[in-house]
C-alpha cells in the first residue's frame, strides 16, 4: 500500500513542480493586464534601442524593458501576471523602491498604472514611467513618459479590445 501511494505521489510531483514554475499568463480579459503588456511592448519597440547618454548612465540605471518595476496598487495590480512572452514584471511598494535605491544609489524607472477612465464609449488606461530617487527621507517620482491605451467594446467578441496605444513623453 505504501509503495503504491509513494508511486502515485512521485507521479504527481513533476506535474505540480512544472505548474508552479510556469509563469502566469496574461489575463486576457483584465483591462489593466492588457494595457500594461501592450504599453511595455510598444515602449520597448519605439524606445528600447535609444539607450542612454554617458551622463545619464552616471545618475540613472538604463531601462530594461524585459524586466520592469511596477508600483503596487492593491486595487489595480494584485491580480496581474508577473510575466508575459520574454518579459518579467516586478510589483514593488514604496519600501521596496527605497531599499532598491539605497542599494543602487542611482535613479531607475518604475511604471505606475492609473485607474481606468471612461470617456464616452472608450475606456482609457495610462501607464506612466517615472524616474525614482530617494533623498532626505522623501520619495521622488519624476514624470518621464507614458502610454495611453484605449479600449472599445466589441459586441462580436463580447469583450473590450484595444483600439489604440499612443506613446508620449516629456
Amino acid at each position: 500500500m505504501r509503495t503504491a501511494l509513494l508511486a502515485v505521489l512521485m507521479a504527481f510531483l513533476p506535474v505540480c513542480a512544472s505548474a508552479q514554475s510556469t509563469p502566469p499568463k496574461t489575463n486576457e480579459t483584465n483591462i489593466y493586464s492588457l494595457a500594461l503588456e501592450k504599453s511595455i511592448l510598444q515602449m520597448e519597440e519605439e524606445w528600447g534601442h535609444l539607450g542612454h547618454s554617458a551622463l545619464d548612465d552616471e545618475v540613472k540605471i538604463p531601462t530594461d524593458y524585459r524586466h520592469l518595476l511596477v508600483g503596487k496598487d492593491p486595487i489595480i495590480t494584485d491580480d496581474l501576471p508577473t510575466a508575459f512572452e520574454n518579459h518579467s514584471i516586478e510589483f514593488v511598494d514604496d519600501q521596496e523602491l527605497v531599499d532598491r535605491y539605497r542599494k543602487l544609489n542611482k535613479s531607475f524607472a518604475v511604471l505606475k498604472i492609473a485607474p481606468i477612465r471612461n470617456q464616452g464609449n472608450v475606456l482609457k488606461v495610462v501607464v506612466a514611467t517615472y524616474w525614482f530617487t530617494y533623498g532626505e527621507h522623501r520619495l521622488e517620482f519624476a514624470y518621464s513618459d507614458w502610454s495611453n491605451v484605449e479600449f472599445r467594446y466589441d459586441c462580436g467578441q463580447d469583450a473590450f479590445v484595444i483600439s489604440s496605444v499612443k506613446l508620449g513623453g516629456i
